[in-house]
C-alpha cells in the first residue's frame, strides 16, 4: 500500500497563535499541539497533562459496573492455575490493548492465551465458533 496518496486534514480554524505559544513553550512540535488543541487543549499544563497523564488522572475502572466482580474472577483463575483466554481485536487499540492485558496476566503468574479474530473471515465483533475452539482447548475463563 502506498502512503503517497494520503494527506493529513486539520481543521483550518485552529487559534495559530495559541498553537506558536504552546509549541515554543513546551518544545512540543506545532503539529502535535494543533492536534491537541483541536481536542481542547488551551495551557501548557492541559498539555502536559493530556500527552503524560498520570494515575490521579485516570478514571477509577471501578467506577465499571461490576469489575469487582471481574477482579474477583480472574485473581480465582489466577490461583487455580485455570487458562485464560483474550478475545481480542485486530485493529490497532485492540492489538494494543491484547497485548497489554496478556503481559500483565502473564507477569501475574496467569496461564494466558489471546485470539486476534480476522476481519475477512471472523467477521466483526465476538464470534461462536472462536469461543468454542477455546472452551475445547480448556478455557475457563475469556
Amino acid at each position: 500500500m502506498s502512503f503517497a496518496n494520503y494527506a493529513w486534514k486539520l481543521k483550518e480554524n485552529v487559534d495559530e497563535e495559541l498553537v506558536t505559544s504552546l509549541s515554543s513553550e513546551s518544545g512540543v512540535s506545532e503539529n502535535l499541539v494543533r492536534l491537541c488543541v483541536e481536542r481542547g487543549v488551551q495551557t501548557v499544563e492541559e498539555l502536559q497533562e493530556f500527552l503524560s497523564p498520570t494515575p490521579h488522572l485516570i478514571h477509577d475502572p471501578f467506577l465499571l459496573h461490576d469489575m469487582d466482580k471481574a477482579v474477583a474472577r480472574i485473581q480465582e483463575a489466577i490461583e487455580n492455575g485455570e487458562l485464560i483466554h483474550i478475545y481480542g481485536d485486530y485493529d490497532a487499540d485492540g492489538i494494543t490493548s491484547t497485548t497489554i492485558l496478556y503481559e500483565t496476566l502473564e507477569m501475574l503468574g496467569a496461564q494466558v492465551s489471546y485470539y486476534l479474530p480476522n476481519r475477512f473471515t471472523d467477521g466483526y465483533g465476538p464470534n461462536i465458533p472462536a469461543f468454542q475452539r477455546a472452551i475445547e482447548e480448556g478455557h475457563t475463563l475469556i
